[in-house]
């Protein structure tokens, strides 16, 4: 009984249409411009945003004379090897001493001038002619600068172009500490290379096997952007980089910038 005089109390009460009708809390208002804002942003910077376009690839630190091999042109037991590895040797510097059949020995002399990388034959080994006996890095001269070859991918390799800026992470110097070597493009190969094409650059099938994983790959050779601020003599993404010379034969991520685009450009596939 008490409900229903409640409710025919109600009734007799005049309608308050003058009364503001609250379809939202503030809060909830709040949380509608919250999302507006959020939507908004990321409508902006999908037209207007820009990503970096790059291209990632794997390589080492090297001179402009490239890495050969000594080869022996006698057959026989190695008596003797006179070079050791980081030796820098002048062209007609013995290399090591074969003994023939007959007891004679051969001696075997480095016909270019560089720095010996490694040793690939051992003292007691017997050869044929032709076997390696040591991997030279070739040395233009005294102030020869470093360059770094990288090995791209031949479906990655299409944008690239002279000129390019390149990140190098360096193993030997942490990219989180020292940051990145920085450099730029100075050629890429018009065809991939051959396995065979691919050990002469590295110094043998051994070194080429890092990277024989690489379809088709093409050389990039980058220039090393001086600076002789730096105890390196070359420019790093930090202030100073490493406070140590680099060395050869040191491997190397590239990053290698080929420009930007919008994220609606991405999502579209352009």
């Amino acid at each position: 009984m008490n409900f229903r005089f409640k409710a025919l109390q109600r009734m007799r009460e005049p309608d308050e249409l003058d009364s503001p009708t609250l379809l939202a809390a503030p809060r909830g208002w709040i949380a509608v411009f919250v999302v507006m804002i959020i939507m908004g942003s990321a409508i902006a910077w999908a037209f207007l945003g820009t990503l970096p376009i790059t291209v990632n690839a794997t390589g080492l630190l090297t001179r402009p004379g490239g890495i050969a091999s000594v080869q022996s042109p006698y057959s026989g037991m190695v008596r003797q090897l006179t070079v050791r590895p980081g030796q820098t040797l002048t062209a007609g510097t013995p290399i090591a001493q074969v003994q023939d059949a007959t007891g004679n020995l051969d001696e075997v002399t480095s016909p270019f001038g560089g720095q010996v990388i490694s040793l690939a034959a051992t003292i007691g080994e017997v050869i044929q002619a032709g076997a390696t006996l040591a991997t030279v890095e070739g040395i233009e001269g005294a102030n020869d600068r470093l360059i770094a070859m990288i090995f791209v991918p031949s479906s990655d390799s299409v944008s690239l172009a002279p000129g390019d800026p390149v990140g190098l992470s360096v193993s030997t110097a942490p990219s989180s500490v020292f940051g990145l070597l920085r450099g730029r493009v100075s050629s890429v190969s018009a065809y991939p290379l051959t396995f065979g094409a691919l050990s002469g650059l590295v110094g043998g099938d051994l070194s080429a096997q890092r990277y024989s994983s690489i379809s088709a790959p093409r050389l990039v050779v980058i220039e090393l952007l001086p600076d002789h601020a730096t105890r390196s003599g070359y420019s790093w993404s930090t202030t100073n980089g490493p406070p140590v010379t680099l060395s050869t034969q040191v491997s190397v991520s590239a990053t290698i910038e080929l420009g930007s685009q919008t994220p609606f450009s991405l999502v579209l596939g352009r």
